[in-house]
């Protein structure tokens, strides 16, 4: 990719950063001076003005780490990064022309580099920082022309860095301040606790080493209090206490990550004579003649991780009392509350306040949005990367998704670069084998949020972790739940063990708190505008050469058409004035029951499209009179595809654990869609369990998810078809008569493509256009399909139509991939229909429809073998109509002759189960045999 292409896309990124994006900033501006220089090293400095210096806050190359704790003064003239941030002027740097016993030449000699291009980063005329891009070698780093592209690129990102810069440092301040209260805190603690008793000569708390990038290692002193002001002076001298085996007295308790690995530490230890024991600081008993000891351990029950140590002292061999060792301990207790709950509540204020201002700005799409929410949690929290999952279902499965199989971002997602590719994850708990678990489907199972504090301990342990990079050490994880659901998980990680902390969970939850209703209605939105748009695009294609479409896209030359249409635009305002009513929580009108229309007809009549005109109708009035820009609620769900608690679940829910497999709370299409209106293919299909439930929310809109007792209500208008003859299931008593006639109180029977032959002629011109837009090369015009000859329509007209709708479609897709011109004849319509002959140019024969179905049927093969699977490329497209059920067929034959004849096996080898519990690839394997017995009627 050439070098401006490339600084273009790092453009293109720039421009989406806020600033909560420093890190992406700083990376941004990085891959571009490296992209122009060639160098893999690169420093940038920012005046940091809380260190009071230019502080080091991205560096790449072998010694990065390093570098990055070297700072530079804001104003001076002894080193070539201040001087450039000074004057605003670039320097070529070389080591070799500095004085030897220079600053600049000993931070070269140091970390290796003879040259460097050091440049100002300027914003609004004013100095933010500095770049540096080094070289081992002595020659010149970057051309003319190249470094006036890098300050050109430097200046498009350095407003946004500034922003940024600003935002971090007062992040950071904020961090300090807590430290510096919990410090305040913890010493009035200490100092409460020697005057309690009198025989405390000293207290002192200690915490684990709490600096980003260290390791554990070392209790450091917290706070110390004595009555004598040079004991506390000893003692504080005396530093941190080290954790590394044989170096301390607590090292025998406690290991280097700061985790009780020693069992009588979980209860407080009296130590009656320190002398005694030589891994003791000589410095406390001889200088400051402290005798007896009692330290009080604060841990985290789970892990067994140190919070905090309390340390009472006494310069004589006292015996603390039963009483007052109570005492102690209910005060270490107190200091723990003060250290973990004090010093976070500047923090969650600030939290409080930036969630605040983000949900106050203009509603946008649900990614951004995310990818905003991260962005603050990251910086807010100090993590290194992270990611926000939204719960997606599957067929039936709920996983939970970052960004999809070809990169798309679906949630949120920060510094790519620490995390490439997040592959779906599924929710569950320990039933997952361990290689199927990670920490976010743990916590969307648990709907508790989780801290892993060293990762590769949860790996070993088969626990719930997924490693996405190595480089990652720590991570928490705080589902989003709204109404009792989840929709997401945040999902925090660090380059550090032992990163995260309880204040950090409260942070998140806080965050995950304030954004569910807001992410659980654009949610909904872009859900419902998902269907919406696969919904209207059936009917919003009109052929210019038709002029029979009447109410949308529906074609009614014929009476039978007239009827329908007829009965859409009567029932279509008093249907509307009842959702009027839903949308004012109007309930009074609940007592006369839901509306409901009964829609039969043969296979392939046309219930779907039906529908889809009905809807487009009603939707037309909803954004008229109540939401201009909104859509009106909508589902659709096939019956036929599901079975049992299936089928119960699908429309109304169910409650985790309500059966195998139900690893969440789930909400049913008709509370999803409350307001709106559900289409529900081959009801006729409905198990009786079903039936019983459909009938009583017919009747009052009242429901309860399987697997649990409370009451719900919903307001929807149920459209329910079927190809069935009610009246015979009725009969031999598969379908509820009293059901029947409550879904009959509107009812339409569509007519079949033979009893409106008047209609064939447009119909045919209107599918052809259809099909031809879809299918065209990129170098056919859009506008210009095929045309049919009057013959052609003759033909198509007198055929007489077994599969309705589906069979015209399916003869004109042959006609279409073997016409040899533009014009198709009489001729090439019978032998499309006849599967045999000459082409109609005479030139080669057609080949017979059974041979292109073959090829359709190897294609699917070949996507199914190369990682698609049943659900996907054939389920799906049959259900669009857009392959034929001889396509399927053969797909079923072709199947068998390669893994055997039993359906569990053709199944097993389409990729339509397998993965998933036993009784989750039970539940697939019926929605398998009954699409194909059902739905595509196979024998």
């Amino acid at each position: 990719m050439p070098t401006d292409t490339r600084l273009d896309a790092l453009r293109a990124k720039i421009a989406t950063y806020g600033k909560e994006n420093q890190g992406e900033l700083l990376y941004a501006l990085s891959e571009g001076a490296r992209l122009l220089s060639g160098s893999e090293r690169v420093r940038i400095y920012l005046e940091d003005l809380t260190r009071g210096a230019l502080s080091c806050v991205y560096a790449t190359g072998d010694q990065a780490a390093t570098i990055r704790d070297v700072h530079f003064p804001i104003i001076s003239t002894e080193t070539v990064v201040s001087s450039v941030f000074v004057s605003q002027y670039p320097v070529d740097f070389r080591s070799a022309a500095a004085p030897p016993l220079s600053a600049d030449r000993l931070f070269a000699e140091t970390f290796a580099f003879r040259a460097a291009w050091i440049m100002p980063v300027v914003s609004l005329g004013k100095s933010i920082g500095v770049l540096c891009v080094d070289s081992e070698a002595g020659g010149e780093i970057l051309s003319a022309q190249d470094k006036s592209l890098l300050a050109d690129f430097a200046g498009f990102a350095a407003d946004r860095l500034d922003q940024a810069r600003i935002y971090h440092q007062q992040v950071q301040l904020a961090r300090r301040l807590e430290e510096f209260k919990a410090r305040e805190a913890a010493g009035m603690m200490v100092q409460s606790a020697v005057r309690l008793i009198e025989k405390l000569s000293l207290a002192s708390v200690l915490v684990p080493g709490q600096q980003p990038g260290a390791t554990v290692g070392e209790l450091e002193i917290l706070a110390s209090y004595s009555e004598d002001a040079q004991l506390k002076a000893l003692y504080d001298q005396q530093g941190a206490i080290d954790l590394h085996k044989g170096k301390s007295l607590i090292s025998l308790y406690v290991n280097d990550q700061a985790v009780i690995d020693d069992e009588r530490l979980l209860k407080p230890i009296f130590i009656a004579d320190l002398t005694q024991h030589r891994l003791q600081k000589r410095e406390l008993t001889e200088s400051m003649a402290l005798r007896s000891l009692y330290v009080v351990p604060r841990f985290e029950p789970k892990s067994r991780r140190i919070i905090c140590l309390v340390n009472y002292f006494s310069h004589d061999l006292h015996r603390f009392s039963d009483f007052e060792m109570g005492l102690l301990q209910t005060h270490a207790e107190m200091v723990e509350r003060v250290i973990s709950e004090v010093g976070g509540e500047h923090l969650e204020i600030r939290v409080l306040s930036e969630i605040t201002d983000l949900l106050n700005e203009s509603t946008e799409s649900l990614q951004p949005f995310l990818t905003k929410v991260l962005s603050k949690a990251t910086e807010l929290i100090g993590a290194d990367t992270g990611s926000i999952a939204v719960v997606s279902e599957r067929d039936g499965v709920k996983w939970l998704v970052v960004e999809d199989e070809a990169g798309n971002i679906i949630g949120a997602k920060n510094k790519e670069w620490l995390k490439k590719y997040i592959p779906p994850f599924l929710i569950g708990g320990p039933e997952l084998p361990p290689e199927e678990r990670s920490l976010t489907g743990y916590v969307a199972f648990t709907k508790q949020p989780k801290i892993i504090a060293k990762v590769e301990e949860e790996q070993q342990a088969d626990g719930f972790h997924r490693s996405m990079s190595d480089l990652l050490k720590s991570e928490i994880a705080v589902p989003v739940i709204c109404d009792d659901e989840v929709i997401a998980v945040i999902c925090l990680n660090s380059l550090y063990y032992d990163h995260f902390r309880e204040e950090h969970r409260r942070i998140l939850q806080i965050i995950g708190s304030l954004t569910a209703r807001h992410v659980s209605d654009l949610q909904r939105i872009e859900r419902l505008q998902g269907e919406v748009n696969r919904l209207t695009s059936d009917v919003a294609y009109k052929d210019p050469h038709v002029s029979s479409y009447r109410l949308g896209n529906m074609i009614g030359n014929s009476s039978a058409s007239q009827a329908v249409v007829e009965f859409i635009s009567t029932v279509s305002p008093p249907l509307f004035n009842r959702i009027v009513f839903w949308n004012r929580n109007i309930l009074q009108e609940a007592t006369i029951g839901l509306p409901s229309i009964l829609v039969t007809g043969p296979t392939g009549s046309g219930k779907e499209f039906f529908f889809n005109n009905l809807y487009n109708n009603l939707n037309g009035l909803y954004r008229q009179q109540i939401n201009p820009g909104g859509e009106l609620p909508v589902k659709k769900t096939n019956i036929a595809a599901y079975a049992g608690d299936l089928t119960y679940s699908e429309l109304f829910g169910h409650k985790k654990g309500a059966f195998t497999g139900a690893y969440t709370d789930r909400r049913g299409i008709l509370e999803e869609t409350i307001g709106g209106i559900v289409f529900l293919d081959e009801i006729g299909d409905a198990d009786p369990k079903t039936q019983v439930q459909l009938l009583r929310f017919l009747d009052n809109g009242g429901f309860v998810r399987l697997g649990e007792n409370t009451e719900r209500y919903s307001r929807v208008l149920v459209v329910a078809a079927t190809n069935k003859n009610l009246q015979e299931e009725i009969a031999a008593g598969r379908f509820r008569e009293d059901l029947y006639h409550r879904l009959a109180e509107l009812s339409i029977r569509l007519p079949s493509l033979n009893e409106r032959r008047e209609d064939i002629p447009d119909l045919s011109v209107h599918f052809l256009g259809k099909l031809y837009r879809t299918y065209r090369g990129e170098s056919e015009p859009s506008d210009k399909p095929p045309v049919l000859t009057k013959g052609a329509k003759e033909i198509l007209t007198r055929h007489t139509y077994k599969g309705n709708i589906r069979e015209l479609r399916s003869i004109l897709l042959r006609t279409l991939f073997f016409r040899r011109t533009n014009v198709i004849s009489g001729d090439a319509i019978a032998q499309a229909i006849a599967g045999m002959g000459e082409g109609d140019t005479g030139a080669r024969p057609l080949p017979p429809a059974r041979d292109l179905d073959k090829r359709l049927a190897d294609d699917i093969l070949e996507r199914i073998a190369a990682g698609g699977d049943f659900w996907g490329e054939v389920y799906e497209p049959f259900t669009r109509s857009d392959i034929p059920r001889e396509t399927v067929r053969l797909v079923i034959e072709k199947a068998r002759a390669t893994a055997g004849k039993t359906l569990p096996a053709v199944a097993r080898h389409l990729k339509a189960v397998g993965g998933g519990d036993a009784e989750e690839e039970r539940l697939r394997l019926y929605k398998f045999k009954n699409f194909l017995y059902k739905t595509v009627k196979l024998g």
